[in-house]
């Protein structure tokens, strides 16, 4: 998560640390009969960084003052719901339709009434976050679906900026528990989602190389509700 602050501010909060060490080491011996050496600032420097950055103390300042969820960047630690919308029936549709003299459709022009539904998928999440690592895990608790679970690459924070709220940028790799030689069983897939305060909920979209090599890629919107007590 240190990749969304400016390297500036990490030098500056740096240097800071460094500054009270130093006025505590000249301070010290004329107050107590201990002394500090100069040359341990900079390893308590350190130290004490790292131990700000410990991730129970960086949540309890977070639980403690919500608005730092705004000013940094939000808590993502958890476990979420995730409800996926998946093109697929829209795919079929095309297909079937490419197949039929009867049910010839133009997906580019026809009304929205004539398109097949989106297919909800739901799937289980769970977020790891660190000042020094951002991992997500995605699994398919019921198995009802070919999806047998998301292996995740790399998770990357954005921080928000004006009016564009935080969230972040996931690349992943999706297992099917599939056998069909018209499908794939393995395949790369993207999301960005953004962070939404008010509702504490992840929303974006998410497209996949699924059978790319015969234009059948899917994708969807894609929505992460936190689960009650993470």
């Amino acid at each position: 998560m240190y990749r969304i602050l400016p390297k500036r501010l990490i030098f500056i909060g740096f240097a800071w640390i460094v500054i009270g060490l130093l006025t505590i080491a000249y301070t010290l011996p004329q107050i107590t009969n201990w002394q500090l050496r100069l040359s341990t600032i900079p390893a308590l420097a350190w130290f004490g960084l790292n131990a700000l950055l410990f991730n129970p103390i960086w949540r309890f300042f977070w639980r403690k003052f919500p608005k730092l969820n705004k000013w940094v960047f939000p808590d993502l630690n958890g476990h979420w719901d995730v409800e996926l919308c998946s093109n697929w029936p829209r795919q079929l549709q095309l297909l079937e339709a490419a197949s039929s003299p009867d049910q010839a459709i133009d997906l580019r022009t026809c009304p929205e009434s004539l398109l097949a539904e989106m297919k909800p998928i739901k799937l289980r999440a769970e977020i790891s976050q660190t000042w020094w690592s951002f991992e997500m895990k995605m699994y398919n608790p019921k198995g009802d679906t070919p999806i047998d679970r998301s292996d995740t690459i790399s998770v990357d924070p954005f921080p928000g900026n004006g009016l564009q709220p935080p969230g972040i940028c996931y690349f992943y790799k999706q297992v099917n528990a599939t056998d069909n030689v018209s499908d794939d069983s393995e395949f790369f897939g993207a999301a960005r989602l953004t962070y939404d305060f008010e509702n504490d909920e992840l929303a974006g979209l998410a497209w996949t190389a699924r059978m790319w090599r015969r234009a059948m890629n899917t994708a969807g919107p894609i929505k992460f509700i936190r689960c009650g007590g993470s």
